[in-house]
């Protein structure tokens, strides 16, 4: 696909983008009140002087950027704006970023919205987060003179196949880049070939990151509602929920159990007749489903071993455990691991983590239970605290851009 190509095709989805969003929205997939920002609209006010503007996709790749902008924000006088695609991101954005930060939906990848959306923002600096190629959205704010960065850049084997076949639209959207900075060596080399340039690998930033927080005391409160000790069923999807049902039937232990969307909360609710925080009900003694945002690191401080979601399926890719085994939590995962093979290699290697399936889960999940899987999880938090550098290397970077 030539650009000329993509842009009339692009062109062309615009005629239909309304009615896709009126359904998306009837399905809450979409913020009703908010649907003018998917097409650049928007009621916020621009702030004056620079304007950082930093997009991840959904939630785990703005909460990666979190302590980006914090750094950034730094300098005084400069504002900074968060984009996202996900309902479940901008309600945990609005209750966490700080001020002189504004969030925004992705505007649609259209050449009339994204032209309208770079008109109103004028931002300074466009920086993408990991996969998030947006050709037009590229392409205008590079006609618009702002810098534009890919940062934490991770790219698997069918995107890099994918785009080595459309090796001219690749020139032209990577070529555009001021900077890119891969989150591995593997993206790097990719990335490297496909754009004809320098890419270095400066490590990523969701491993660089600090323990998650939490009330120490709603930690105790929910532990002793659970009365006993109880594992943790982490970040899980629609499509392996069976498989942690049947794992679950094999354990005489209390699950807190955390939905990688909260929307599915009520379903396991009904499925398996425990109690669903978002109601402010309390933990019982079979377990709580935690159907809440940004409260991970409540749940860890309340268990004893975490089995890592998005791993039990074959439609799945995994998840970062580097989350829990800050936390000094023992970490199972499924076989599905993808988009974190090579962590996972280095973990396994180092014995910091175990591969389990659905049939061996419920044995070690008992193991962590009474303490035994102690000495893989101080050697997880030892892997974890290593993993630094990410951040500091990703913010000269951008600051020499600006």
């Amino acid at each position: 696909m030539s650009p000329l190509l993509y842009r009339f095709v692009s062109s062309l989805a615009a005629l239909v983008l309304p009615l896709w969003l009126r359904r998306r929205a009837a399905q809450g997939k979409e913020d009703p009140a908010r649907l003018g920002e998917r097409f650049g609209r928007t009621d916020a006010d621009r702030p004056p002087g620079q304007l950082i503007w930093l997009h991840g996709a959904s939630v785990g790749e703005t909460q990666m950027l979190r302590p980006l902008i914090d750094r950034l924000l730094e300098t005084k006088g400069r504002h900074v704006l968060v984009t996202s695609g996900t309902k479940t991101s901008a309600e945990l954005l609005a209750k966490q970023l700080p001020a002189r930060a504004i969030h925004q939906y992705l505007p649609a990848d259209t050449p009339h919205a994204t032209a309208r959306f770079m008109a109103y923002w004028r931002p300074d600096l466009m920086v993408l987060a990991e996969s998030e190629i947006w050709p037009n959205l590229i392409w205008t704010a590079q006609r618009s003179g702002a810098k534009l960065a890919l940062i934490n850049a991770r790219m698997n084997a069918k995107s890099v196949a994918g785009w080595r076949k459309r090796q001219k639209l690749a020139e032209s959207v990577f070529g555009a880049f001021d900077t890119i900075l891969a989150a591995d060596r593997s993206t790097a080399d990719a990335l490297a070939s496909i754009a004809m340039r320098d890419v270095p690998d400066v490590g990523s930033l969701k491993l660089d990151a600090s323990a998650l927080s939490f009330d120490a005391e709603a930690a105790e409160s929910i532990r002793a509602q659970l009365r006993g000790k109880a594992w943790l069923a982490a970040s899980t999807h629609e499509a392996e929920e069976n498989a942690i049902h049947r794992i679950r039937a094999q354990i005489e232990a209390p699950v807190i159990w955390v939905p990688r969307h909260p929307a599915r909360g009520p379903a396991i609710a009904a499925a398996t007749g425990l109690p669903l925080r978002s109601r402010g009900e309390r933990a019982s003694a079979d377990g709580y489903i935690m159907d809440t945002l940004g409260e991970m690191g409540l749940a860890l401080a309340a268990s004893e071993v975490c089995v890592m979601g998005g791993s039990f399926d074959e439609s799945l890719l995994g998840h970062n455990p580097l989350e829990a085994a800050r936390a000094g939590v023992p970490v199972l995962t499924g076989p599905h691991r993808l988009s974190f093979k090579p962590l996972y290699d280095d973990m396994l290697q180092s014995n910091a983590v175990m591969a389990v399936d659905e049939m061996t889960a419920p044995a070690h999940i008992r193991a962590g239970l009474d303490g035994t899987l102690s000495d893989m999880a101080a050697r997880a938090s030892e892997f974890a605290a290593k993993q630094s550098g990410a951040l500091d290397r990703t913010v000269a970077e951008l600051e020499a851009l600006l």
